[in-house]
């Protein structure tokens, strides 16, 4: 029998999310998500993840024999020797079984990968690779964190251990005002990432570089300065809080500067961006960061773009992990 479909699993740490991927068509047919069952434990959420594979097989009514595998983007740190995740910032346990699971239950193949890792692959097979003719991709995801992924002649650059991307880490404030999650200071995703940007609009606040007026939009919508959040930023922004736009600029500078070493240090063809932060505020943060990137950007600028496979990225890139394991042992 013929195996054209292949299982792609997202793993985030809100959202479990499995689709099936027509692999002659390069095709997502069906997706099915829920709420991850982190505070469960780690054998939940290992069991939700074989469960979610089942009711997409069992929805789509596809024969098992017709799968080629199973693809899982997932939140790093992974132990990619065990087949799982390794404490992960918001999946907080020792481990969390995948591969193992998945192999016990359905008897073919599983591939697990780094979520912006994946979906740099996805990109490349699934999407602007797919579609223009390049030599090196450059993916970057803008969401709760920052990461990323490099693709040059269809190999993914992965480093010594396996951890080359880790662009989040990128240093843009060498006085180091703000803590990353990695526990060092003055990193990208520390001040533009969407775990990043209330810590960011507090230390303009208490710095005294920004006053929020009490009467702004911002100021209001987010409980006197008490609930903030990338989107409560962003939507007050779209509608036209003076305070909002003032650090929305910042935060396009921000990015400019980290956009920039990426592009000095890789010289891309091409580079995408997707995550929330992107996809839902094209506007003002892509459109609004480019002009910048010249100021710290010492290679050519490359075309910049949101990813054409927008919030399926990962799914896709999940499928592309599962693709790149299955040739590698044929």
């Amino acid at each position: 029998m013929i195996k054209k479909y292949i299982v792609a699993i997202d793993l985030g740490a809100s959202n479990l999310r499995a689709a099936l991927v027509d692999i002659e068509r390069l095709k997502l047919l069906k997706k099915i998500s829920e709420k991850t069952l982190v505070s469960k434990g780690p054998n939940i959420i290992s069991d939700q993840v074989v469960n979610i594979v089942r009711k997409l097989l069992a929805l789509t009514k596809v024969d098992l024999n017709k799968v080629m595998g199973i693809g899982v983007g997932a939140p790093g740190p992974l132990d990619l020797r065990r087949g799982g995740i390794a404490r992960a910032v918001n999946i907080p346990y020792d481990f969390v079984p995948i591969e193992e699971p998945l192999k016990e239950s359905f008897k073919i193949p599983t591939a697990l990968m780094n979520d912006a890792n994946a979906a740099t692959l996805g990109e490349w097979l699934f999407g602007i690779g797919r579609t223009k003719k390049i030599k090196t991709l450059v993916f970057i995801t803008i969401s709760t964190g920052i990461g990323g992924g490099i693709v040059e002649d269809g190999r993914l650059l992965m480093g010594a251990d396996g951890n080359a991307g880790e662009i989040g880490c990128l240093l843009i404030d060498y006085r180091g005002k703000l803590r990353c999650g990695c526990g060092r200071y003055g990193h990208w995703q520390a001040y533009s990432s969407g775990a990043g940007i209330p810590n960011y609009i507090k230390y303009l606040v208490e710095s005294g570089e920004l006053v929020i007026k009490e009467n702004s939009l911002l100021f209001k919508m987010s409980n006197g300065l008490k609930n903030l959040s990338a989107k409560i930023l962003y939507d007050c922004a779209k509608k036209g809080d003076a305070d909002a736009l003032k650090i929305v600029e910042n935060l396009a500078v921000i990015n400019a500067a980290g956009v920039g070493q990426v592009i000095n240090a890789y010289n891309p063809d091409v580079i995408t961006l997707g995550g929330s932060i992107i996809l839902h505020n094209v506007e003002l943060t892509l459109n609004k960061m480019i002009p910048y990137i010249k100021n710290y950007a010492s290679n050519r600028i490359p075309e910049i773009l949101p990813t054409p496979l927008g919030e399926n990225i990962v799914l896709y890139g999940a499928a592309a992990v599962l693709l790149k394991e299955v040739k590698e042992y044929e």
